[in-house]
């Protein structure tokens, strides 16, 4: 089991996804930004820090939303934990990702997302 996490960041009414790189697992497909928790990484600082990685950004981490466990097979089965997060300072450099959007909660449909980040989705949408 990998515990990943994920965050919603909000900005101006619009939520930031970020599109995978093709050459990575699920190559090409959206996702709410993170990563994976480091051994004795409590997941608020895991978030921040994989944030800080991705986008050069700094962020403070939020409300948690949701978790969920998804077996993408072939052995990778993970534990996805969302959080809202606020982004504090710093303009977005795209380091792990082919491109980023913002959008409204009406437009997720218009998107394909990473199957694990669907229950965020259904939990935004609540």
């Amino acid at each position: 089991m990998i515990d990943v996490v994920a965050g919603v960041i909000s900005r101006d009414g619009k939520i930031l996804i970020a599109r995978r790189n093709n050459d990575k697992h699920m190559g090409g497909l959206w996702e709410f930004p993170g990563g994976k928790i480091e051994e004795n990484e409590a997941p608020e600082k895991a978030l921040e820090r994989e944030l800080f990685e991705e986008f050069g950004i700094v962020t403070k981490i939020g409300k948690f939303l949701t978790a969920n466990i998804f077996d993408y097979g072939k052995d990778k089965k993970i534990r996805l934990s969302g959080f809202l997060v606020e982004h504090v300072s710093g303009e977005f450099v795209l380091n792990d990702h082919s491109e980023i959007a913002w959008i409204s909660k009406d437009q997720f449909p218009e998107f394909e997302f990473a199957p694990a980040d669907l229950p965020i989705i259904e939990k935004l949408l609540c």
